[in-house]
């Protein structure tokens, strides 16, 4: 049985500061299992990481000697709504009354910013000498993994959901003004729909996707103002169905005043002790509250490298019956004091506390000390080996990590994996120096119950919770660390006045030192090759990620941006094997791009799933599809087992109106840009009634001439001067 097997192999790291003596975590040695259950391709092989004892066990107030992991909670409420929106529920049709010009646009971090750039990379240890070609799929003849696009949104009903004028007319949004990229939430149930945005708001809708509020700023909810602290973006939100139902919100949340900029010159500006992750938790089954909130303090351990300087960066939340679960990279922000190895990454960290405690509003301390009923179990991943070699972060100064490990949502708790005492998963990619890969990686926690003990996990009581995982290599290959999506051409009106915006530089090494007044249409960050959502259905774990496609038609080719996609069976792993590789496909858009792909399963078993994307392209050098598309809202249907897409097609759900014309787009022009579409989108699955997906789109057409004005709300309303993106909410049958 795989919960038996003996560890064979501990890798402590141990730091001490002063008298503290932490440490930091242990992993079993990687065994090579014949056991490949249901995996679909000739040459897949499992690889066994584990399982061992996690990095830490103990009560979630004070895990280890002289820290203080979580505190709370306070309580915070919205009221029993907040007002409805009125007219079709689009965007706000006018802006701020003083009609400030939008100067202080922000850009939000990306995954994995520690990724060298790519002249650099061959010096990385394991890393080739030159980028490897993308991978092939064929077009003409068509093959499943070359699909086709229907305009028709074919059953899907979507309405506009939230946009730039919303995020930069929040009340707490007095300085900061426009940021990208928005980044959506989604979760659902009770009859409620709640998408979020970057920075730190929420748009509340029925089943019907009836809005039934405005924009609400999430520092009220997670009691931010009043501690002059900000909302830090990459906000998260979930519905735990079980224990009477309840709604888990999460962002990051930065020690200074949205007065004072926020994050920007606090937390992400490397100022200590400044980064937090807010979680608010409903006290019962209304997503209006009120809460229970609880702070996570990413520098809470004074022996870890890089502290008390770190960032808990692309944090993400799932729930299994017996923890609420959440991720985040981390990341040492001060370049003087470095991380694992003497560098810049930590790894990814994954955390699983007592959901019950959370869930019923319980105290991290109990008369002074930490409750011994709110525990939770810690795994520092940049201490597990990423292959045979047992390179990881602390031997490899951050090149060589686990990152992106997300954990897996189940749809309903009906989906929960009760075996090994209560499991929970995670699925990541592998392509950690930026050259391709073809591994894929899920990750398991087991004995989760005993997070419920009253002992406070002392004294061996939770030594039973094991944390492990299978590493599947000779998957498709995969590749993709930064390439842009292209997006039809048309009006930019930022664009033609980026140098009137402050947005472009005058050319580096140029005589002249005059910034250029306009600037071209660029294209669509895709970020890379990681994992962005899992979740959990039908016993199958759901993931996809970005790469880079290379297209055949007949004699000729185009590379695009595609997506890969896997899913994973946990039967065997039940069983007491490991998990098992059950389907692995591409999907592309013939002459198009696709960018930041979700999937959301139904909960019957051999049900059908979707996979949902943004949607852009120029239709290759043959202007295919009337010149591409403008950033759109698009679906695909799919099964466990199906070779791709449904009839292999793609179905567009929200068309774009116009191109992305923010200032990411323009930012330092011509000396290189840094575009900023979105980071994730999300996609959930509700019973009985089917699939809510949002993703990031242009909702409006984009005004040119004296209509358009550097303003918030400018064009009508539709849009702000220096950002145009707009995201939408959909649900679809399966």
């Amino acid at each position: 049985m795989r919960r038996s097997k003996p560890l064979l192999l501990s890798v402590v790291l141990a730091l001490s500061l002063a008298t503290v003596l932490v440490s930091l975590g242990s992993v079993g040695a990687t065994t090579t299992r014949a056991n490949l259950g249901q995996a679909t391709q000739a040459g897949v092989t499992s690889t066994q990481i584990g399982p061992g004892a996690p990095t830490m066990v103990g009560t979630a107030a004070s895990p280890c000697a002289g820290c203080s992991l979580l505190t709370g909670p306070i309580h915070t409420s919205l009221g029993s709504s907040s007002s409805p929106a009125t007219g079709a529920g689009a965007a706000r049709t006018s802006g701020p009354s003083n009609g400030s010009r939008a100067d202080h646009a922000h850009v939000f971090l990306s995954p994995r910013p520690w990724v060298a750039p790519r002249a650099k990379r061959a010096a990385r240890p394991g890393a080739v000498a030159s980028d490897p070609s993308p991978p092939t799929v064929s077009c003409s003849p068509s093959s499943p993994a070359c699909d086709t696009i229907n305009n028709n949104a074919a059953g899907a009903i979507g309405v506009k959901g939230l946009n730039a004028v919303d995020n930069a007319s929040l009340p707490t949004n007095t300085t900061i003004g426009d940021v990208e990229p928005p980044d959506q939430a989604l979760c659902a149930g009770n009859g409620y729909v709640v998408e979020g945005a970057n920075l730190g708001e929420v748009l509340v809708f029925n089943y019907a996707l009836h809005r039934l509020s405005q924009p609400i700023s999430m520092d009220t909810m997670m009691g931010l103002t009043n501690l002059g602290w900000s909302s830090g973006g990459d906000p998260v939100c979930y519905h735990d169905g079980s224990n009477g139902g309840h709604w888990f919100f999460a962002e990051i949340a930065s020690a200074s005043s949205e007065a004072n900029q926020g994050p920007f010159t606090g937390c992400f500006a490397a100022v200590a002790d400044s980064c937090y992750e807010a979680i608010a938790v409903t006290k019962g089954n209304n997503p209006f509250g009120p809460y229970n909130v609880y702070y996570l303090n990413a520098n809470y351990n004074p022996a870890e490298p890089g502290a008390p300087y770190l960032l808990n960066d692309y944090a993400k939340i799932a729930t299994t019956r017996d923890a609420f679960e959440i991720f985040y990279d981390e990341f040492p922000l001060n370049g003087s004091v470095p991380g694992l190895g003497g560098g810049f990454f930590n790894g990814a960290q994954e955390l699983a506390f007592t959901k019950s405690a959370m869930e019923s509003g319980a105290a991290t301390m109990s008369n002074g000390s930490p409750n011994n009923s709110f525990n939770v179990a810690i795994e520092n991943m940049g201490l597990l080996p990423t292959d045979s070699s047992g390179d990881n972060c602390a031997t490899t100064g951050g090149a060589l990590c686990w990152y992106q490990v997300i954990p897996t949502q189940a749809s309903d708790p009906s989906q929960f994996d009760n075996s090994h005492g209560g499991s929970g998963f995670m699925l990541a990619s592998l392509d950690f120096v930026g050259q391709g890969d073809n591994r894929v990686a899920g990750f398991d926690w087991t004995d989760l119950s005993q997070l419920n003990g009253s002992s406070g996990c002392q004294s061996g009581s939770c030594s039973g919770i094991q944390f492990g995982g299978d590493v599947f290599s000779g998957t498709l290959p995969y590749y993709g660390e930064g390439f842009l999506g292209a997006q039809k051409a048309g009006p930019i009106p930022l664009g033609h006045e980026c140098g009137k915006a402050g947005y472009s530089e005058p050319p580096a090494g140029s005589k002249h030192k005059k910034a250029p007044a306009h600037c071209p249409e660029g294209g669509l960050a895709t970020n890379g090759d990681g994992m962005t959502q899992a979740v959990q259905a039908q016993g199958q774990l759901w993931g996809a990620i970005s790469t880079e496609v290379n297209q055949t038609f007949g004699t000729s080719s185009e590379v695009h941006q595609g997506v890969l996609y896997f899913v994973i069976g946990t039967s065997s792993f039940n069983a007491g094997n490991g998990l098992t590789l059950t389907n692995n496909q591409y999907v592309t858009a013939a002459h198009e791009d696709l960018e930041f792909p979700t999937m959301a399963a139904s909960d019957t078993a051999g049900g059908g799933a979707i996979m949902s994307f943004t949607l852009s392209g120029n239709g290759g050098p043959t202007h295919a599809d009337n010149g591409g598309y403008y950033p759109s809202m698009a679906y695909g249907r799919l099964t466990a087992t199906s070779t791709g897409l449904s009839g292999s097609t793609i179905n567009v759900a929200d068309l774009g109106q116009s191109p992305q014309d923010g200032f990411t787009e323009y930012q330092g022009y011509p000396n290189g840009t840094r575009p900023r579409w979105g980071d994730y989108g999300a996609a959930v699955y509700v019973s009985g009634t089917g699939i809510f997906f949002a993703g990031e789109y242009i909702q409006y057409p984009n005004c040119m001439g004296k209509s358009f004005t550097l303003t918030i709300g400018t064009c009508g309303g539709t849009r702000d001067g220096s950002a145009n993106w707009g995201t939408a909410v959909n649900l679809v049958a399966p």
